[in-house]
């Protein structure tokens, strides 16, 4: 069996192969045409052009989504499994490597959208990794996270960083990282620069230039220039006092793609204090027009630049290429409304549903719990801006303190959010948990008076 059959019988097993919408369909079209000819001298031509267009997608696909498909296989335990999928579909092979201080660095994948560009890479040593540090033990701390570059520009945003990464042997690590770049215009096949400065330890130069292939995604994305300026007025605690402040905000755009959906702000305010200009951020609740609730994902925030004013671009769930409009309705928080933890449950109840407001609810869907993590699932019921913490007890209702490194990851396809709790040496015995709780969010107030309507119209 030769290298491309190998591929052929690795792809056949799969579980996820699935072929793109738009090849689909092309293949559909052909088989109604094979199955109705207009003519019966036709007839072989067309089967011919079905031939070909099956060999060419077996052929660029393969190489396209093999490596994908092995990093998911040797990671089985992926916070990013739910997007298995999506980086398959719309996958483009690299397969380029460059190696400094005897660590080959190689780029395996790349896919990306208008939102994000997810890196797949591998990572070798001639060294066992794990006995470089004692944490290396740990394949997400030793993993080299990459930075991508364009135009000499260092485009990857700082914040919240996702990442992870899976040991393949002792001297071998993959990893994957997602690069947040729904602020940056990145054209159809220009160049973007992969890059790590650090590997195990060790400063070196590992970069490989590669082209941002968006051909695929971009059948399936839609995007809405909005250009909406309008002025939100909010009531801010302010050393015992009610501050009225006014908020600039320009709604810039709004992007559905297969990697997420984003609405871009810039935002300025007319006030500052102390050290602290207030800002609406992500601080708000987001509704279709049929008013269901699109759940805002807290990211965390970013500081005002130095003319004090925000850009940024804010992820949200539950909306599609039908959405027709958005309603931005902006969160007021109280001051003096104090949060206070829910009655703890049973988590022989499961799902538990705990009110956290008068707008929304916190689901429990799941627990898991050995005597290595703690591993739950949960999804927002309405409005919850925050990303929440659940706290875990006893039988008799004592608090169960928890030692632990977490991972956090998102299926945005069903709004589902996995915490996985990775217990150290040092934790206390989790087999006495048997009740979970969370607090409440009754301190926000949502300004209905200060709604914006979005309406989404496709650009041309």
């Amino acid at each position: 069996m030769d290298s491309f059959d190998r591929k052929i019988k690795h792809l056949a097993e799969s579980e996820v192969f699935e072929i793109p919408d738009n090849v689909d369909n092309s293949i559909n079209d052909i088989l109604d045409n094979i199955a109705n000819p207009k003519s019966k001298k036709k007839r072989p031509f067309k089967v011919a052009i079905l031939v070909a267009t099956i060999s060419a997608l077996t052929i660029t696909t393969v190489f396209a989504i093999e490596n994908i498909i092995e990093y998911f296989n040797h990671n089985k335990n992926s916070i990013y499994k739910p997007d298995e999928k999506d980086f398959t579909v719309f996958g483009s092979v690299v397969n380029k490597s460059v190696k400094d201080k005897n660590i080959e660095f190689t780029v395996d994948n790349i896919s990306i959208d208008d939102n994000y560009i997810n890196i797949f890479y591998t990572v070798k040593s001639n060294e066992n990794i794990k006995n470089i540090d004692e944490s290396y033990k740990d394949p997400y701390v030793a993993n080299p996270i990459p930075d991508v570059f364009m135009n000499g520009e260092n485009i990857t945003p700082y914040g919240l960083v996702e990442h992870e990464a899976t040991f393949v042997s002792d001297k071998e690590l993959k990893g994957m990282r997602k690069v947040d770049v729904s602020n940056q215009d990145i054209k159809d096949n220009s160049e973007i620069e992969i890059k790590v400065n650090e590997i195990f330890k060790e400063e070196g130069n590992w970069s490989i230039k590669v082209s941002a292939d968006k051909t695929d995604s971009k059948e399936h994305t839609y995007n809405y220039d909005i250009n909406k300026k309008v002025n939100v007025n909010l009531s801010y605690d302010y050393n015992g006092k009610k501050v009225d402040v006014e908020h600039k905000l320009d709604i810039k755009k709004v992007s559905i793609s297969p990697f997420a959906s984003k609405i871009n702000i810039k935002e300025k305010s007319n006030k500052v204090f102390g050290d602290w200009r207030p800002m609406i951020g992500n601080s708000f609740a987001l509704f279709d027009e049929n008013n269901k609730s699109l759940d805002v994902v807290d990211k965390g925030g970013f500081g005002p630049n130095a003319n004090g004013e925000i850009t940024a671009s804010h992820e949200f769930l539950k909306a599609n290429k039908d959405t027709k409009s958005l309603t931005l309705v902006p969160i007021e928080f109280d001051d003096s409304v104090e949060n206070h933890m829910l009655e703890p449950k049973s988590i022989d109840n499961l799902p538990i549903v705990f009110k956290t407001s008068k707008y929304g609810n916190l689901v429990l869907e799941d627990l898991k719990i050995s005597d290595k993590e703690i591993r739950y699932t949960f999804y927002k019921d309405g409005v919850v801006p925050y990303y929440p913490n659940f706290w875990f007890f006893d039988e008799n209702g004592n608090e169960i303190s928890i030692s632990s490194r977490i991972e956090e990851s998102l299926d945005r396809h069903t709004g589902r959010y996995t915490v996985i709790h990775y217990l150290q040496k040092d934790s206390d015995d989790v087999s006495k948990i048997k009740k979970v709780s969370t607090f409440t969010g009754n301190d926000l107030k949502l300004r209905y008076d200060q709604q914006i309507k979005i309406d989404l119209i496709k650009n041309n």
